[in-house]
């Protein structure tokens, strides 16, 4: 359910139509000179009616309406407004669920009177038999009004305006003040359904080139405002900030993100209804501007979002979703001006469907179709440990984006190049599986939710199986960069069908591996074709073809898949899919199956999922680190909300994997048992005691000759993670972990630190180390990482990113200066090194210095 807090519907109606009451309505003196009669009241007006229907018949300017009843027994009289010309106008007004308590406003000698509050009711209760109360209708003034349907869901008409506004982030234009004022945000956190405690104004306005949006965000205790990121694309959930999301299509399954604070940094994303934080496209960038001021009152932001940015219907009049956030960290405070549900989950802001409208926007032109980015790079490099000099590196390339239609892009890249991606994060691999590193290239991220196929929901401290891994293009299998020649991506969708077409060719190439064996990589193109349809409201079905071939030899991987999910109510969802691998060497028993029933809500969590994986089944584009299995896998929770020890929410919960081969004989069983405890301040704790079942069936290599033979193990250990509030100038982690591994023991810890000094210098510490003790060895593992930001400014920052893997018995070096030096466009100076430890001294094993520089051309 939504919250109860929807305000109450008012119409003006004719006289002659039956009503609650009529009340005879009369105005005194001169309103248009008057301004402190009106003020109370507009203001009082503008606090309290969010959300109403106006129908306004034969009056073009304000007035005031003042009443009694005349015939208290039956709620009834008569209603007369008094207009600025002096004209009288008879009308109904009709007060159809509230109930309403007025207050007397004094002004200049002169009496006027204003709304003090509006409540839900099922029926109007006059408290005395005169019903005093003023209502204040700025036609000329406003341009906008705010409206709502009986479902409740609040709109908001856009102002026009001629001129275009300088983005400072005064807000002190003459035009903002035509916009009507949204201020009736309603908490979700941390008590649901009551008014923000912070109050929060927006406003609403247009031209013919951008959507413009004002944020004045009051604050009882400014000096309390917490601002410490400027950079592009950071987690601002941590700062004081606001957000905006945009369904430009209405149709309630995608929209436009874009989020800000204090210190002006900006964060954008393209999201999907209903889906999860780390499964949105948080990779989208899109030009914009905004700024930002902090005053002794709070602070305000001041947004505009070319329509160039957007994608939309071609129409005359549109009606868009709309949804405005605001984060208090200190207090842990998120408000929404479209209420949002805490029984719509974890994700609920993602709830699209609950979002309101605006409307208002008219005459607006489609952007151009074409958007070019040429780039050209010159740098140096030297592999040290091959005894070569420094190569000169030089390239030039392209980045291309067509609009085929207003919702379907094509995009074009020549020459690909990601000198400037960040180096992945170390990891120490315990298991006998693959590990997992998360996509970090724009090419590739940006749209990726479409082709995203396979499981939907997993073990927390497991990766997720999917028949599409776009790091398996341009990347071997120990990471090292392949080149690729370029590619096209066409994502989007047409009418109740989403598209996504993916071509890309990697060249040919060669490279010695950790064992000094050479690696030939054939010249390889990939494809990837994904269409998914709309059906029964936000449910959808789908399908995925793939195809891996050599250009060199003729070898191809192909993949085939199927799959659904299916929302029974907007808490429930049953996912699956189907899928079959094609390859010249195998026939049979190469396909792969999963089906799951999943209930989230506030309090409740429920998963059971069922998934086969036969023994051929190899999608050499996908992820899949165990094959030849069939796993079921069982997790109930409960989160309730205690009243003490400053808990906001406790999530208990037992998860249980049961995992065979393909004949049924049972080869591990997990069973994760823990709590997640979120303190008031944004701290947790989460606790897991993990009891682990594994029978192998051959020997694995865990560490450099240490191996683990083949049998039974039973083993139990617990994990526990601590972490401080991260909006403070310094916050910590603490991770531990101790028990049985297999036929020895597991002791494990992690540190970590955050240290904000002021709102541009960051840095970074964190520490891991393992102790393992076996019946065929011991052995150690440690990784350190530091990572070092400077921000300049919201579009320049400096950052240093080090780490050092015992394993790997190496330093590797990542720095990068990224300079926005037009909007969209990009100037990146890149410094990689990797220092060999293995020998008694450091030992540069390469080194690569480059420069890129990109240039965006809307045409």
């Amino acid at each position: 359910m939504r919250p109860t807090v929807d305000p109450p519907r008012l119409e003006f109606r004719p006289a002659k139509q039956h009503t609650l009451f009529r009340a005879f309505a009369q105005c005194r003196g001169n309103l248009e000179r008057d301004s402190t009669i009106m003020a109370p009241a507009l203001t009082s007006f503008r606090q309290n009616m969010a959300s109403f229907t106006a129908e306004i018949s034969g009056f073009v300017s304000r007035a005031l309406f003042l009443g009694r009843l005349t015939d208290p027994s039956r709620n009834r009289g008569t209603a007369e407004a008094v207009k600025l010309d002096g004209s009288h106008t008879r009308y109904d007004l009709l007060q159809d669920s509230g109930r309403a308590v007025m207050r007397h406003c004094e002004g200049n000698g002169k009496r006027g009177f204003g709304l003090n509050g509006i409540q839900g009711a099922s029926a109007v209760r006059l408290r005395s038999s005169w019903a005093i109360g003023a209502l204040i209708f700025a036609v000329n003034l406003l341009n906008a009004q705010i409206v709502a349907d009986t479902t409740g869901i609040p709109a908001v008409q856009a102002v026009r305006i001629a001129n275009s506004i300088r983005i400072d982030g005064a807000l002190d234009e003459e035009v903002w003040r035509r916009a009507l004022i949204l201020d009736r945000f309603v908490q979700r956190e941390p008590n649901e359904g009551q008014r923000s405690s912070e109050r929060t104004e927006v406003r609403v306005l247009y031209d013919e080139h951008n959507l413009y949006i004002g944020f004045r965000c009051w604050d009882s205790e400014p000096g309390r405002i917490v601002a410490n990121e400027m950079r592009r694309d950071i987690d601002l959930l941590n700062n004081d900030c606001v957000e905006i999301y945009l369904d430009t299509f209405h149709d309630h399954r995608s929209a436009f993100f874009f989020s800000t604070n204090p210190l002006g940094a900006q964060r954008d994303g393209i999201i999907a209804a209903n889906v999860s934080d780390e499964e949105q496209n948080w990779d989208w960038n899109g030009v914009w501007d905004n700024a930002s001021v902090v005053d002794s009152a709070g602070w305000t932001a001041e947004i505009a979002i070319p329509f160039q940015t957007l994608r939309f219907h071609d129409a005359r009049d549109l009606t868009w979703g709309v949804n405005f956030a605001r984060f208090v960290p200190r207090k842990r405070e998120e408000v929404y001006w479209s209420p949002i549900a805490r029984e719509f989950g974890w994700w609920g802001k993602f709830r699209i469907d609950a979002y309101g409208h605006l409307t208002g926007l008219q005459g607006l032109k489609q952007p151009g179709d074409l958007e070019l980015k040429p780039f050209v790079l010159s740098g140096v490099q030297r592999d040290f440990e091959a005894g070569r000099p420094y190569e000169r590196q030089l390239g030039i390339g392209m980045d291309a984006k067509y609009h085929l239609t207003p919702n379907l892009t094509a995009d074009i890249s020549v020459n690909t190049d990601f000198a400037q991606v960040e180096a992945d994060q170390e990891q120490t691999n315990l298991t006998r599986f693959e590990l997992f590193f998360p996509e970090k290239r724009d090419f590739f991220l940006e749209g990726a939710a479409i082709f995203r196929f396979g499981e939907r929901f997993f073990n927390p401290l497991t990766s997720a199986s999917v028949l599409f891994f776009s790091r398996r293009i341009g990347l071997s299998e120990d990471n090292t960069l392949i080149p690729l020649l370029g590619g096209i991506k066409i994502t989007g969708k047409e009418g109740s069908y989403s598209v996504g077409l993916l071509n890309m060719t990697a060249d040919r190439t060669s490279y010695t591996n950790d064992d000094d064996e050479l690696v030939i990589v054939p010249r390889t193109n990939f494809s990837v074709v994904r269409l998914r349809k709309d059906v029964f409201g936000n449910s959808t079905i789908g399908l995925i073809g793939l195809d891996k071939s050599s250009l060199d030899d003729g070898a191809y991987n192909r993949n085939i898949g199927f799959d659904a999910t299916l929302y029974l109510n907007p808490n429930t969802q049953v996912n699956g899919f189907l899928a079959k691998t094609f390859s010249p060497d195998t026939r049979g028993e190469d396909a792969a199956g999963y089906v799951d029933l999943y209930y989230n809500d506030d309090f409740w969590t429920l998963l059971a999922s069922h998934n086969t994986i036969q023994d051929n089944f190899n999608p050499e584009m996908g992820f899949f680190p165990r094959t030849g299995i069939r796993r079921t896998q069982v997790n109930f929770g409960i989160s309730p909300r205690p009243r003490f020890l400053d808990l906001r929410q406790v999530a208990l919960f037992d998860d249980f994997s049961y995992i065979t081969n393909q004949k049924n004989e049972l080869e591990a069983r997990y069973n994760y048992v823990g709590w997640y405890a979120l303190f008031q301040d944004g701290s947790y704790w989460l606790v897991l005691l993990n009891s682990n079942y594994e029978n192998l069936d051959e020997e694995f290599e865990i560490h450099d000759d240490v191996n683990i033979q083949p049998g039974a193990y039973r083993f139990t250990n617990v994990y526990s993670e601590y972490q401080t509030d991260k909006s403070r100038p310094l916050s910590g982690l603490l991770r531990l972990r101790h028990g049985n591994f297999y036929d020895g023991s597991l002791r494990g810890y992690g540190i970590g630190a955050n240290m904000k000094l002021g709102a541009r210098f960051t840095l970074n510490l964190q520490y891991e180390r393992n102790d393992v003790k076996l019946s065929a060895g011991e052995f150690s593992t440690n990784i350190v990482a530091t990572r070092l930001l400077y921000t300049f400014s919201p579009r320049l920052f400096a950052k240093a990113y080090v780490q050092w893997n015992s394993d790997d018995q190496a330093i590797t070096a990542n720095f990068l200066v990224n300079f926005i030096h037009t909007p969209g466009s990009d100037l990146f100076l890149v410094y990689n090194e990797e220092i060999g430890t293995s020998a008694r001294s450091l030992r540069t094993n390469n080194r690569t210095i480059l420069l890129k520089f990109n240039y965006l051309f809307h045409l």
